[in-house]
């Protein structure tokens, strides 16, 4: 079990990934309930809702006083709060909770928080048989805390009447390399290459074992995206379907997975824009298998060079580590590992046009054109 800093750094670094924008941790002298602040941005841009939040590591459930004395410290600052805990709620706190008539709040339990931790591959490594936890990614936080020169202490109270906040200092306030690179939609790996190669500077550098874990202030997120001639996150259903019309019509290709993965999706989304990973993985192997019964070697190494022979969970594995997990980087698609379906974000979804997925359609099989033009032998 992680020791309450490390837990509160682990906390901190998957607020983002809740959807909150903009966040800041603080703290409530003695605790007051609440340890972070964000704004919920809708889809349009136009609507930000200033939102506090509670995080209780908890092995018993959290009853309704803990929601009442949650509520009252948000009252006068937000309209919105979430309590997260890595335990459950009684039922008196889920009806004051969904019942509160002057600020909405959100709930999120342990279930629910493993299933966020699934989908984004946080803590998690499934590019096993068997998905299994990763080790290392609990123990870079605990190493961040025996870092840090100043402890955030949880107070023996659980919560007291104050308001006043306590910003967490900026030194104090870090997040870790998948989410700097979540934040920047990039992947992680790509974050470590800049850090490697000297183009980007991390706040911190814990060992883990023999390697090093990198950490970033989160105050630095935009100076970084400027930095490095990154685009800033979209802020609008326009400016998001710009960015997913873009990034699905580039030709830059190591691999073909993407471009089949695109027509697989668009085929077997329904109007709510979702389809199952399995059905996915199904007809993503069946394209492989039908293209090189007309002759067609898409690849030349790999799982579908042979796609007769490629198992099916393999398949599934192999597209949830690669092209889905970059258009889930860049905020395009979602993906719940507990009930297997893959989904359009809401604010993209709402945008698509028609015509434009045909018009995907059509981009996705001349980069197939080109791809395989480019890797034909000789």
């Amino acid at each position: 079990m992680l020791s309450p800093y490390a837990f509160e750094l682990l906390a901190g670094d998957l607020l983002p990934y809740v959807g909150l924008q903009r966040v800041t941790v603080t703290r409530q002298r003695g605790d007051g309930g609440i340890d972070a602040e964000g704004d919920l941005i809708t889809p349009s841009g136009l609507v930000h809702v200033r939102t506090g939040v509670q995080v209780k590591r908890h092995r018993n459930n959290i009853g309704r006083p803990d929601i009442d004395r949650f509520i009252g410290a948000l009252g006068g600052r937000f309209r919105h709060g979430i309590f997260i805990t890595t335990s459950n709620y009684a039922p008196q706190a889920l009806q004051k909770a969904k019942e509160s008539p002057l600020i909405g709040v959100d709930t999120i339990n342990g279930d629910q928080l493993i299933a966020l931790m699934q989908q984004y591959h946080l803590g998690v490594q499934v590019n096993a048989e068997i998905p299994h936890v990763d080790a290392d990614f609990f123990l870079q936080f605990e190493a961040q805390a025996r870092l840090s020169a100043t402890h955030l202490k949880d107070s023996p109270e659980d919560y007291t009447v104050s308001h006043e906040a306590v910003v967490v200092p900026p030194q104090d306030d870090l997040i870790s390399m998948r989410t700097l690179g979540f934040e920047l939609r990039v992947d992680p790996y790509t974050v470590q290459d800049w850090v490697r190669s000297g183009r980007l500077t991390p706040d911190s550098a814990p060992l883990v074992g023999k390697h090093e874990r990198y950490f970033f202030r989160r105050d630095r997120i935009n100076t970084i995206r400027h930095e490095l001639g990154l685009d800033a996150l979209p802020t609008s259903g326009a400016e998001w379907r710009q960015a997913f019309l873009s990034f699905a019509r580039t030709r830059q290709l190591t691999r073909s997975y993407k471009p089949v993965f695109l027509l697989v999706l668009l085929r077997l989304v329904d109007r709510c824009g979702e389809a199952h990973i399995d059905a996915i993985a199904r007809d993503f192997r069946a394209f492989y298998q039908e293209q090189l019964r007309a002759g067609v070697q898409i690849e030349t190494e790999g799982l579908l060079h042979n796609p007769d022979q490629a198992d099916l969970a393999a398949v599934r594995r192999l597209i949830i580590k690669h092209p889905l997990d970059r258009f889930i980087l860049q905020h395009f698609l979602e993906y719940d590992a507990t009930t297997g379906m893959v989904r359009f974000t809401p604010q993209l979804w709402q945008e698509l046009r028609a015509y434009e997925l045909r018009d995907l359609h059509a981009s996705a099989e001349a980069q197939l054109r080109d791809y395989r033009q480019r890797t034909k032998p000789g």
